[in-house]
């Protein structure tokens, strides 16, 4: 079976991104877009990974991408769904350390709480009723709880699914949902897409409710204890792009786990020429592709003498 984030209906459910382009010697799609300029497109993975089988095609995947007039193409994979380094590094791909994963890893044996967790799971229990629930049966609580996190969060792109992503979630038997509630309230979600004995945190949000009952913990734990088919659970990792100890969603997350994986950003330059003539005055912040990346400030405050 095709995982979800390859399947062009849920490629299609992201077109706040950009538009499905299938990429068969990968098995999957992208989501191609207009660049700044607006005179060419470029190619970025969906949200939040992309899944690449262990024998894909790299090279073959971007000689399509380039055939197409794409500039660039950039994914995030994870250390399980991907091929093996040496072939994406021989197709020239550049891979850098992204971001941690936290994981809860069956084999490693059960979850041990720390005396922080066990004491919010303790007093969210006491708060709040959790369950799995059906995520269509209580979609427009879910897409109001999210609705509530892009607000508190100030959050923008990529985090503003249309309620066609949401939808989308809904017709995937492969997602499973747990909710946590104050009476007939939902305050607290937690969406799982699972595949291959594998679950990947796709989503969570609470209502200011939530956040008083901790009812994320309830959830997060219901959620291990539940997902008995996936050896293996993903729980992503912390806000932004760089790992922060000090992030409350790191030691969230992190009380979940026991191990730690690494996510990879691997880019692709597809037409040099182009590449450059876009990142031109951009500098260099690190940022793939630079020409999406800050401008390089002009010292024009600057007089001799």
């Amino acid at each position: 079976m095709t995982h979800p984030y390859a399947r062009e209906d849920y490629a299609s459910s992201l077109a706040h991104i950009g538009a499905p382009f299938p990429v068969p010697e990968w098995n999957g799609h992208v989501l191609v877009r207009a660049t700044p300029c607006g005179t060419r497109q470029d190619a970025i993975g969906p949200y939040p990974l992309s899944v690449l089988a262990a024998g894909a095609d790299v090279a073959a995947g971007l000689a399509r991408l380039k055939a197409a007039g794409l500039v660039s193409v950039v994914l995030v994979l994870d250390e399980r769904l991907r091929p093996a380094m040496s072939a994406l590094e021989a197709a020239s791909v550049t891979v850098r350390r992204f971001k941690s994963h936290y994981v809860y890893d069956r084999s490693l044996g059960p979850l041990a709480y720390s005396k922080h967790h066990r004491y919010e799971l303790r007093r969210a229990l006491a708060r709040t009723s959790v369950s799995e629930i059906r995520l269509a049966d209580h979609l427009p609580a879910w897409e109001n709880l999210y609705g509530q996190l892009v607000s508190r969060h100030e959050l923008g792109g990529l985090h503003t699914f249309s309620p066609a992503h949401h939808e989308v979630l809904t017709q995937l038997d492969c997602v499973r949902t747990f909710g946590a509630f104050v009476e007939d309230r939902l305050v607290s979600a937690h969406l799982f897409v699972t595949h291959g004995g594998h679950a990947m945190s796709h989503l969570a949000a609470s209502a200011p409710e939530g956040y008083q009952t901790g009812a994320a913990y309830a959830v997060n734990d219901l959620a291990a204890a539940e997902l008995t088919d996936c050896g293996l659970i993903n729980f992503g990792g912390g806000a932004g792009v760089d790992d922060d100890p000090t992030d409350g969603l790191v030691r969230f997350k992190k009380g979940f786990s026991n191990k730690v994986e690494p996510a990879y950003l691997c880019t692709a330059v597809l037409d040099d020429d182009a590449y450059r003539a876009l990142s031109a005055g951009r500098g260099d912040s690190g940022f793939f592709p630079a020409y999406r990346g800050p401008r390089q400030l002009e010292r024009s405050d600057e007089h001799p003498g």
